[in-house]
């Protein structure tokens, strides 16, 4: 089995590019969700750096629980199934279970500070409270988190990559039950410290680091998508964000060959040529494209390009000249390509999206 996942910033279009892998019959699609528990924090990142880098009496066995907690967050409830809606009944709980044995040597009840600051400043003082009054009363100090469990994690690194391996090749093909040549998973590997996280997968996998003018990111977010991520207080900390996500981490590296960059609009505009390169970097068969065009379509996609020439305010055009003096590296030169060569379906919706 082979992996495609998509790395990116927020807001890119990267969505277009996992609806374009979406489309070929050998592959199984799982891109309408994002598992991000490599990286995220609490996440196997984590827990290699406190298990394996920076190992401690306490802080070791204590991100071992965390990775527990998160993980048992990620598998979700009746109101929100989140991973557990992926796999076949209790499979991702017992994968995960396991792994967190493998890792860990040995195991005893107790409890220490971080165990109960975890449950929040009002609960820690108030065990406190109640443990002291109970001391002076009865005279003895009973444990207060008498469920708690201490986890004793040391292994190598070699140990710990080996385990982290099976678990992540368990996780994939409990995922894949139609056993078809490519998984697509979404946003399984970040777009910084990349390498770190690719060493977690014995598969082949391919990482699409897509990318987009922030141009259209930002006058998008102003106008049509609203939302909090992006900075608010103006276009000059919308640059300075910009810049931030793209180069923290060590950037994408340059030097792997199954990351590969896209840009957003060549997905559009520069159709056929950017489908080859996905082919040829990945192996997906051309012969097996047999839904071309029925959920990535560059005839509807191409109205979120050149978003900011709907919008002429003044405000507007000094914000767009900020951008482009700031972030030339990043603008796309839509000087080269054409709206009339765009291929796809004919659609009436040309609104913004």
């Amino acid at each position: 089995m082979k992996i495609i996942t998509c790395s990116s910033y927020y807001g890119v279009g990267s969505s277009a590019f996992t609806d374009l892998v979406a489309e070929y019959d050998s592959v199984k699609d799982l891109s309408n969700f994002e598992f991000r528990f490599l990286h995220d924090l609490d996440g196997v990142s984590d827990l290699e750096y406190h298990l394996v880098e920076n190992q401690n009496r306490h802080n070791s066995g204590h991100a071992l629980k965390r990775f527990r907690k998160l993980s048992h967050f990620n598998e979700g409830n009746i109101l929100s199934k989140r991973y557990s809606q992926f796999f076949d009944g209790d499979e991702y709980h017992r994968l995960t279970e396991d792994y967190i044995n493998s890792v860990n040597d040995f195991s005893f009840q107790g409890w220490w500070f971080y165990d109960l600051y975890d449950k929040g400043e009002k609960t820690y003082y108030l065990y406190q409270i109640i443990n002291h009054l109970k001391a002076k009363i009865t005279g003895s100090r009973d444990q207060i988190l008498k469920k708690e469990i201490i986890y004793c994690p040391h292994p190598s690194e070699e140990e710990f990559l080996e385990k982290t391996r099976g678990y992540v090749s368990n996780l994939m093909r409990a995922l894949n039950k139609e056993c078809k040549e490519y998984l697509e998973i979404d946003q399984i590997v970040p777009s910084s410290n990349m390498e770190r996280v690719l060493r977690y997968f014995s598969d082949e996998i391919f990482v699409f680091a897509v990318d987009r003018d922030p141009r259209d990111i930002y006058f998008s977010w102003k106008y049509y998508w609203k939302e909090a991520i992006p900075p608010h207080d103006g276009v000059e900390k919308f640059c300075k964000w910009c810049r931030f996500i793209r180069e923290v981490g060590n950037g994408i590296p340059s030097d792997n060959d199954h990351v590969i960059k896209v840009q957003f609009e060549d997905l559009i505009y520069k159709y056929d040529e950017t489908v080859q390169k996905v082919e040829a970097a990945t192996g997906l068969d051309p012969s097996l494209h047999t839904r071309k065009f029925a959920k990535m379509n560059p005839l509807r996609s191409v109205n979120n390009t050149r978003v900011w020439e709907k919008h002429t305010s003044p405000d507007d055009v000094r914000e767009l000249k900020y951008i482009e003096q700031t972030l030339p590296e990043y603008l796309y030169d839509f000087s080269k390509v054409k709206r009339d060569d765009v291929v796809g379906i004919p659609v009436n919706d040309k609104t913004t999206f």
